[in-house]
């Protein structure tokens, strides 16, 4: 129990929770959607076979729906076992976005307690602008603590002209990739579950009634377009919350991108006072303490020897 509440507290491990709850509450909310949709089939069906006199009872309907359901009993455990793994697979979407992040805490822990450390930042998960701008910054620091004393250095035009959070499309359009194939796999799950359905509600209707009436066949085999509408509808709802929860996501860490990349900037203009100051990035909040930790640490050894030599 002690050791669950620790990992609740850590914030950056609750965000990492929420985004894995994201991605699977999609698909349950969907599903019971699509499962309602196919049980409103399901009860017009029986109602259509009463009115045609075929002699389905409340008692024959409703074992009828019952076995329908029961049928699918056996594909419970894929689905949970599908559930789980969109889970695990929305956390590691959270480790994506907080990555960057986590290798600048890191680096920055290590080198506030003197520990060898080398600054690699991962080319696919990383924001162009903070990867670029921190690995500049970081060499910057390096030769600012050799010579004791924090120099003036040219900041390139591209990142003195930046006044608020950019869009960074090339790991946006990455990281849609990534989502993009959680999406067809959803897809297809659906897809699957819908077209079960559907022989089920075929072969059962088939054999339940042995019917001679030819309209009944018909009015069975030209639901398919109603299944196609189930599995169109679903699908839109799959494609736009995925991408809506794309953007969200992105939202959850854009600001903070700048926050550290503005003070980064701040600090190389000769600001030793700057710091990151995360409002609304709880999940972020430990890698900028880390960060912080080393620029007090360059700070009080870079102006404690230009003090000495004044």
């Amino acid at each position: 129990m002690k050791i669950t509440n620790k990992i609740l507290k850590r914030e950056d491990l609750r965000f990492l929770f929420a985004t894995g709850f994201k991605f699977a509450a999609i698909f349950l909310l969907i599903s019971l959607f699509v499962y309602y949709l196919i049980w409103v089939v399901l009860v017009m069906n029986s109602i259509f076979f009463e009115s045609k006199g075929l002699g389905l009872s409340m008692q024959v309907r409703d074992a009828f729906l019952d076995h329908i359901f029961r049928s699918m009993s056996d594909r419970v455990v894929v689905y949970v076992a599908f559930v789980i793994s969109l889970f695990f697979g929305g956390m590691y979407f959270g480790k994506i976005l907080l990555r960057p992040f986590e290798v600048i805490g890191q680096y920055s822990l290590d080198k506030a307690e003197d520990k060898a450390s080398e600054y690699n930042p991962d080319l696919f998960s990383d924001y162009k602008l903070l990867t670029r701008f921190s690995e500049f910054f970081f060499r910057y620091i390096d030769e600012s603590m050799k010579r004791k004393q924090l120099y003036q250095a040219t900041i390139p035009p591209s990142f003195s002209k930046i006044r608020q959070p950019p869009f960074e499309r090339v790991f946006f359009f990455h990281f849609l990739l990534l989502i993009l194939i959680f999406t067809i796999t959803t897809i297809s799950a659906m897809i699957f579950i819908t077209s079960e359905f559907r022989e089920q509600i075929m072969e059962l209707s088939i054999k339940i009634l042995s019917i001679e009436d030819g309209s009944v066949p018909y009015f069975l085999k030209n639901q398919e377009v109603v299944f196609e509408s189930v599995i169109g509808i679903s699908t839109v709802l799959i494609i736009t919350s995925y991408l809506a929860l794309a953007f969200h996501l992105y939202g959850k860490v854009s600001g903070a991108i700048f926050a550290f990349f503005s003070t980064m900037r701040s600090f190389m203009r000769g600001n030793t006072a700057a710091r990151v100051h995360l409002i609304g990035f709880a999940q972020i909040r430990p890698h900028g303490r880390s960060f912080n930790k080393y620029l007090d640490k360059v700070a009080r050894a870079c102006l404690n020897e230009e003090n000495k030599e004044d």
